[in-house]
């Protein structure tokens, strides 16, 4: 019975030290990537009383992204955080008009608004929360913003970002289920969609 009770004393703590997980800290690598949301698209609607055929949303409902971090020490990171979305709208609009004969006809057009946003930062975290399981950090990030709107139907134009500047205040945190792969969620304000979420990877 002793020598039954030392095996699986041993076996469990083989099991244990194999599975053990050691925190972030300095010279590891992490590698985050996921989905924003929401997006733009929040603010359009269908609100044409009845004079709108055909209404879509361009883009779907997540932006896109990634952050890569370099521990440079035990509890400060810097990397690159990057994002993209497209947002806008489509629709058909219907109205009447005067032909040469003065006769009534009606004219149909389509009108869409379509805009294009990526961001590319360079990322600052500090790390307030490092054990075996969860990696918490705030984080603020500055750099640059490509916008690519294009208006079609009445008054066609295309124009870009006024100040072509992203900035990006952040708090979240990692959770890892083995040593190399985890989660991510993250609430931030400006530069990308308001709660991020997705994959971890740490090397």
């Amino acid at each position: 019975m002793k020598k039954l009770l030392l095996v699986l004393t041993i076996i469990a703590g083989t099991t244990f030290s194999a599975s053990a997980q050691s925190p972030v800290m300095k010279g590891n690598i992490l590698i985050d990537a996921g989905i924003g949301w929401p997006t733009g698209n929040v603010l359009w609607s269908d609100d044409g009383n009845g004079t709108w055929d055909n209404y879509s949303r361009t883009g779907g409902p997540f932006a896109f992204g990634g952050r890569l971090e370099y521990m440079v020490a035990d509890g400060f990171g810097i990397g690159l955080d990057g994002n993209y979305v497209t947002t806008g709208y489509s629709y058909d609009q219907t109205y009447q008009t005067i032909d040469a004969d003065g006769n009534f006809a009606d004219t149909t057009e389509n009108r869409s608004l379509t805009t294009k946003r990526m961001r590319v930062m360079l990322r600052m975290n500090k790390h307030i929360v490092q054990n075996d399981l969860v990696d918490a950090y705030v984080g603020a990030g500055v750099g640059y913003k490509y916008v690519n709107r294009k208006v079609e139907g009445i008054d066609d134009e295309q124009d870009g970002a006024l100040i072509p500047v992203a900035f990006r205040l952040a708090f979240g945190a990692r959770f890892f289920f083995t040593e190399n792969l985890g989660a991510h969620v993250e609430l931030g304000a400006w530069g990308g969609a308001p709660l991020q979420m997705g994959l971890s990877l740490k090397f």
